[in-house]
């Protein structure tokens, strides 16, 4: 399933032509989106992405170039469509904050989806609460902040497994939602999430006598789009923890991956622990000044950072290697090459690479230059299309090292567990008890930076035994749980490390190394998060409605004008309160 959507700017009240000749239908800039779930919920539709800037005002958002209307938003993109599809946006969310709030979450395109009846249960993620299918303290183990489970049947449907050179398990990270004429709860629903895959035939029941079968588990912090706020009374209320015969939409999203990420934000929180890196950063840049005047060096090193990059296993590589060479022989890559040349919108281009989710031209010169390595014949490095890209990243490779971008931690999605206490987290390409650096992006302050103890659990496994890819396990230890397990002369943190690093389990990513490999950035940061040193906590803000006291919602144009500089609904809506 695939959507088009035209561009217009909302000022102007125009089309976009890329072209710029008005009088050109065809040259309106039109986006593809793939397997959303907007069009799950209204088929057949024809929608528009608005442009905003600064100057925007809400009455500019009412403009449209066929009378359509303002339904959606997702910061400063503004999705448009016909009037006749606001009752349906409306039930999905009564809240008029969550159409902005969660806008993404219909926009955002899958890989793959599949809309079948399922068994879902539904588990209070702060209690284990699940109707009594389970034990509350079964249930409670097997969740987290929109973390749930998934059998291995439905896993490998909706990913296509079986097509898959790469059988690997891996986390999902998802995107559902259903109608209120789906099943057995009568609320329009949607939400996101992650799912393990799971053996959920396996599972002891609470009721030996009472075993549904389990297809889906999903935690109530997954469900998003209530009306909970509203002061005149809720006309849909969060969905109760049970199990629930649904036909649902269910995408998936992407797949953990690991992969490396940049460390350079961290550096001016940790003065002292830049002497670590300093002697690093100075070798990579004798390197580079000895190899960056010769072509192929530079070729090598271009193909050894993108693989870096994008994590490839040895058996992706050497897939890759295999494709790569099958191309050379048949003339495709040369052809690319020229095609490339000609057109330098890569967006003509139909690429698939179930190794690779970056830009189109980005997999496509790369293989380009690992086909003219492997050859040996250094013919397509010499053309000007690929002295350019290679001139341009030994550019950007100055830069990295100049800003400290080029030291890197590696980085997977997170997971939590029950079996971690705070203070405990589950690397499992590390070996146990070793302190690991760990942080997530974005980084505020020295607070962020986690100096964790290795602790190898089974969560990190799958239903196989073998590693969950592209995957850490981290603790999502509470207070409560903190207090419940301290000894009298004990005293509990300011923050656990969850609430340091804003963590949740949607997708979200942290950066991990060795902590003795960088014993100066050690010091410093337990040093930093002392109790007597750190900075006092971050207060995480709600997601504040714009409910007037009689009920009244403000038109959703004046709300997403205010949703759209990229700014957290909390902190905008709690500063608008606090000024009236």
């Amino acid at each position: 399933m695939t959507l088009e959507i035209r561009h217009f700017d909302t000022r102007l009240n125009q089309w976009i032509h890329t072209d710029g000749d008005k009088n050109n239908p065809g040259s309106i800039l039109t986006e593809k989106l793939d397997n959303t779930l907007l069009e799950f919920y209204f088929p057949g539709k024809e929608f528009s992405f608005g442009h905003i800037d600064e100057y925007c005002k809400a009455e500019d958002l009412r403009n449209h170039p066929d009378g359509n209307i303002l339904l959606l938003s997702s910061k400063t993109r503004l999705l448009y469509g016909s009037p006749e599809c606001l009752p349906e946006i409306e039930k999905l969310c009564p809240d008029r904050k969550d159409r902005g709030a969660y806008g993404s979450i219909f926009l955002g395109a899958c890989k793959n989806s599949i809309h079948e009846e399922l068994n879902i249960l539904v588990v209070d993620d702060s209690t284990g609460e699940n109707g009594k299918i389970l034990s509350n303290d079964l249930a409670y183990k097997m969740v987290g902040d929109c973390y749930g489970q998934i059998t291995t049947e439905l896993y490998d449907r909706l990913t296509k497994r079986e097509e898959q050179s790469d059988k690997s398990y891996r986390v999902i990270q998802h995107r559902f939602g259903w109608t209120e004429r789906d099943g057995e709860d009568n609320k329009y629903r949607f939400g996101k999430g992650t799912l393990r895959p799971s053996k959920l035939d396996k599972l002891r029941y609470a009721d030996s006598s009472n075993k549904p079968k389990i297809d889906i588990i999903l935690p109530l912090s997954s469900f998003k789009g209530t009306d909970k706020d509203c002061p005149g009374g809720s006309s849909k209320p969060q969905i109760k923890p049970g199990l629930y015969r649904q036909k649902i939409w269910l995408g998936e999203k992407s797949q953990s991956q690991q992969g490396k990420t940049a460390i350079s934000q961290l550096l001016a929180s940790f003065p002292q622990g830049i002497k670590d890196f300093a002697e690093e950063l100075e070798m990579q840049a004798q390197k580079l000044a000895q190899m960056q005047s010769d072509p192929r060096k530079v070729a090598q090193l271009y193909c050894e950072k993108y693989e870096k990059r994008k994590a490839f296993t040895e058996k992706q590589k050497v897939l890759l290697q295999q494709q790569i060479t099958e191309q050379v022989a048949d003339g495709k890559v040369a052809k690319k090459l020229e095609f490339l040349t000609k057109n330098e919108d890569s967006e003509e281009f139909e690429i698939s690479d179930e190794l690779d989710e970056s830009p189109k031209e980005d997999l496509l010169m790369y293989r380009i230059i690992k086909a003219d390595l492997i050859g040996g014949h250094n013919q397509l490095i010499e053309t000007e299309k690929v002295r350019k890209e290679l001139s341009r990243f030994v550019q950007n490779e100055w830069c990295d090292i100049a800003i400290g971008r080029a030291i890197t931690f590696d980085r997977a999605m997170i997971i939590p567990s029950k079996e971690l206490k705070n203070g405990e987290i589950c690397v499992p390409w590390l070996n146990e008890g070793e302190k690991v650096l760990n942080f997530r992006s974005p980084f505020l302050n020295s607070n962020g930076l986690c100096v964790s103890v290795n602790k190898l659990v089974d969560d990190y496994l799958t239903p196989d035994g073998e590693p969950l890819e592209g995957i850490i396990v981290v603790n999502d230890e509470d207070h409560k749980r903190i207090l419940a397990r301290l000894e009298a002369d004990e005293i509990a943190p300011l923050e656990t490390e969850s609430e340091r690093q804003g963590r949740d389990f949607d997708g979200d990513c942290i950066g991990v190394t060795l902590a003795s490999n960088y014993p100066n950035f050690t010091a410093e940061a337990e040093y930093r998060n002392q109790r007597e040193n750190a900075y006092a906590p971050t207060v995480k803000l709600k997601k504040q409605s714009f409910y007037l006291p009689d009920g009244i919602q403000p038109p959703f144009e004046e709300i997403a004008i205010h949703m759209s500089d990229s700014i957290s609904v909390g902190i905008i809506n709690n500063s608008d309160k606090a000024d009236v």
